[in-house]
């Protein structure tokens, strides 16, 4: 997906999202609570914002995971994994209370990786 798509998809659903119901408002922030990230997708919510909120909650829990493993190896991995949990926490705080606002938060880092996962 190139940069013009991304941004095209990103207009309509700010557009979107400022007529968002309250059931796509919970939605899109249970995507940022580690395995709840997966309700959107089985609820099948055809609404644009709620899927970028969801993808990017599945990269968040995967991150969680990565730094969970990296957090076993002694020392540096307590360092690196410490700072990656925090990240990831305050990401999932600003994406829950962005996305029960209503609006469409895209998350540093995040993103890039949210964009190529594909939701059917």
């Amino acid at each position: 997906m190139d940069q013009k798509e991304t941004l095209e998809k990103i207009k309509s659903a700010i557009e979107t999202t400022k007529n968002t119901s309250f059931l796509s408002k919970f939605l899109a922030a249970i995507s940022y609570v580690g395995v709840f990230c997966f309700v959107p997708l089985v609820v099948k919510v055809k609404d644009e914002g709620v899927n970028i909120h969801a993808r990017q909650g599945i990269v968040l829990f995967l991150a969680e995971i990565i730094f969970t493993l990296i957090w076993v190896i002694p020392f540096i991995g307590w360092i690196v994994g410490f700072i990656g949990w925090t990240f990831c926490i305050i990401v999932s705080l600003i994406g829950f209370i962005q996305s029960l606002s209503g609006r469409l938060f895209t998350a540093p880092f995040i993103h890039r990786f949210a964009d190529k996962i594909k939701i059917v």
